[in-house]
């Protein structure tokens, strides 16, 4: 028995999993209606990347199940105690996360987000899986909220934000 498979966090990933599905970004009009290749531009972008991830502020942008368990499997194999992560949404892939440093016997977890309504939402799902005491949410902009204040080893990192920024 795992952190992942008990309650409160069994049923909640579950819920949460069954909520991204029926909010596909495909499904939010706001992405929706941009080309295919305004989309790519967006996402590619240094300097635009906020104002496309501001149009899916509602849309859940999880990690798959199998992520997510591959997720709690790395850190809890290399024993992780101190994680960083740069894109929450949500908190899926923070939850996945969080239940292996449970399980590890504790430990701390950065993580951040730029929208501020998908920091309350993560912060939330963090307290209903009772794992909020592991986690500390930095809510702003990645390139600010990460420049500073990171413990000096880090064991595990998960970038998951906007890819355009990943060489910054």
């Amino acid at each position: 028995m795992t952190t992942l498979t008990t309650t409160p966090l069994e049923p909640l990933l579950e819920r949460l999993f069954e909520e991204a599905a029926a909010a596909s970004p495909a499904m939010s009009s706001a992405v929706a209606d941009l080309s295919s290749e305004e989309r790519t531009r967006l996402m590619r972008s240094k300097t635009d990347y906020l104002d496309f991830y501001a149009k899916l502020k509602d849309v859940p942008l999880p990690v798959s199940r199998e992520t997510g368990a591959l997720l709690y499997m790395l850190a809890r194999n290399s024993g992780a105690r101190t994680i960083v992560e740069f894109g929450t949404s949500f908190g899926i892939s923070t939850l996945h996360l969080a239940a292996a440093l449970r399980d590890n016997g504790g430990g701390r977890l950065i993580t951040t987000e730029f929208e501020p309504s998908k920091v309350a939402r993560a912060r939330q799902n963090l307290a209903a899986g009772g794992l909020d005491d592991l986690v500390e949410i930095r809510e702003g902009d990645a390139l600010q909220t990460l420049a500073a204040n990171l413990p000096d080893s880090i064991d595990l990192l998960l970038l998951d934000g906007a890819k355009a920024l990943y060489p910054e």
